[in-house]
């Protein structure tokens, strides 16, 4: 089977590839984890074909609906964060115009919530590595490879991400606030390394620390 939309695809990569500053790696990180989950639903789907699973085919079932609801999320977060980005351009464009407090809130505002979605698509990719875990387990022989690169795909989806959350937020004027995200972006990547490589670990793939 071929690629049916390749158009799709290359008009996305023109876009990132353009002189423009949105989409960027935001969007990036957020397909990325997108593709990790695709490709972890196609591995239950051709588990699911073969008798020799049977005894997980429920489970598997389980999953692949877990990990197109997580496509479908982190699809959305790809364009949300696009979205974000421009918002938090048009609040910094208005607050050099009045520069008045009103416009200045905006700006916190605007900043909080480019903070907020790769935070989200942090997460929706530290579900789709915690799924991996158990997909390499019960997953076909035949599609290791496919979830192994998953498992690539969803880490660096997520580390993609959080290096957006840490740029946004050093520039926010809440020490506490500040320190907060720093803590969770530390708990994420420590706990995405162990989850990839447990992974990787279950597919055979060595991985070094």
């Amino acid at each position: 089977m071929v690629l049916t939309d390749l158009e799709g695809l290359r008009s996305f990569c023109a876009e990132l590839s353009s002189d423009q500053p949105s989409p960027g790696g935001g969007t990036a990180s957020a397909a990325a984890g997108a593709m990790a989950a695709s490709l972890l639903a196609m591995v239950c789907a051709i588990t699911r074909k073969s008798k020799k699973h049977e005894a997980n085919w429920s489970e598997l079932d389980r999953h692949k609906e877990s990990l197109l609801r997580l496509r479908d999320e982190l699809t959305a977060l790809a364009h949300e964060d696009a979205r974000a980005y421009d918002l938090l351009v048009e609040a910094m464009r208005k607050r050099k115009e009045r520069k008045d407090e009103e416009s200045e809130k905006l700006v916190l505002l605007a900043l909080r919530h480019a903070t907020d979605i790769p935070h989200t698509t942090s997460k929706r990719c530290m579900e789709v590595l915690e799924t991996a875990e158990r997909v390499a387990e019960i997953g076909s022989k035949n599609a290791y490879s496919d979830a192994g690169v998953a498992v690539l795909l969803a880490e660096a989806g997520l580390r993609g991400a959080l290096m957006n959350v840490v740029i946004n937020a050093e520039t926010d004027k809440d020490p506490a606030y500040v320190e907060g995200i720093r803590a969770e972006v530390g708990s994420l990547e420590r706990r995405a390394a162990a989850s990839a490589r447990s992974a990787l670990a279950k597919l055979g793939i060595a991985r070094g620390a």
